[in-house]
């Protein structure tokens, strides 16, 4: 009984709380941004640039050895101390505005502009369609951490093979644009997540997401429209799951009284809306551990 009672109230105060580590990236070693084969771009509001530092710097650790470019996009205004902030964590790294990028799909799609400037999700999907037209790219949210060398990925990227984040639960979908997909002869990825992705250079087809999306309206009905289209477009290109036991989007501990996810264990977690508190009290804190106990930036090729 006195769980039931203290379980709501706990749970606001843990997901409302200020948690000073979210501003304190600056203890986190500076990492420099190198020229490479692809690119690693971190998707942010202007809201959240602080978890998209630390999103940034748990990947990159890993990723700046095998010659990925660094790139923050924000969906929003790029504040100048943010913008100075990012410089001085990663020296040479690129910050944009989302809206620089996606009107490339829009002259190349003109039915698509209603998506993407009216669905919530909708700048999201066109800087993954506009990003992978130009060359390969590693994508994340930024509550995405890296908790682990993630392996798995890696081999995926050097086999240019396109992957994803597999869902705890199916159903986080568009019924809507499944049926459209069915009309069309095409299947979507069951428990597909669209967090963290490695899509290969012309993985994504412009045209098919305009046909996927050709009768949809404002207003939003569905939070996962943007998933879905994603969903079916990687499918037709042959994306690979990653192992669900390392790459986790998992609810556990959303309440005060689980068992968390064993962070020793795992490569990467997927910080969703429910334990978005858990990154914070549980999933920096392990990062910033990480860079006080041995971490040394590898040298990446040519340096």
């Amino acid at each position: 009984m006195l769980r039931k009672l203290l379980t709501r109230p706990i749970w606001w105060w843990e997901r409302k709380r200020p948690y000073p580590i979210r501003s304190r990236f600056n203890l986190l070693p500076p990492l420099g941004v190198v020229k490479g084969r692809a690119r690693f771009v971190v998707l942010t509001t202007t809201s959240a640039l602080n978890d998209a530092m630390w999103a940034a710097w748990s990947w990159y650790r890993h990723l700046r050895p095998h010659g990925f470019e660094l790139q923050i996009a924000v969906d929003g205004e790029i504040p100048a101390a943010e913008e100075q902030a990012a410089q001085r964590l990663f020296p040479g790294i690129t910050l944009y505005a989302v809206q620089s990028v996606y009107p490339y799909v829009c002259e190349r799609q003109a039915s698509l502009a209603t998506f993407l400037h009216q669905h919530p999700m909708g700048r999201k999907l066109g800087l993954m369609l506009a990003l992978s037209d130009q060359g390969a790219v590693l994508y994340s949210d930024s509550d995405v951490l890296a908790l682990n060398p993630p392996v798995d990925l890696l081999t995926c990227v050097d086999k240019n093979v396109p992957c994803y984040f597999m869902e705890e639960l199916d159903g986080t979908r568009d019924p809507r644009i499944v049926e459209r997909s069915k009309s069309l002869g095409l299947e979507y990825i069951p428990r597909f997540n669209a967090g963290c992705l490695f899509i290969p250079k012309g993985a994504l087809s412009i045209d098919l997401a305009a046909q996927l999306l050709a009768e949809w309206r404002p207003p939003a009905d569905s939070w996962f429209t943007e998933q879905t289209v994603m969903s079916i477009l990687m499918r037709r290109a042959n994306a690979q799951a990653l192992p669900e036991d390392r790459y986790v989007i998992s609810a556990r501990r959303q309440f005060y009284w689980e068992t968390d996810v064993d962070y020793k264990t795992i490569a990467a977690r997927h910080f969703t809306g429910t334990v978005r508190h858990v990154m914070y009290g549980r999933g920096m804190p392990w990062v910033l551990r990480q860079s006080r106990h041995g971490f040394h930036a590898e040298p990446a090729d040519g340096d």
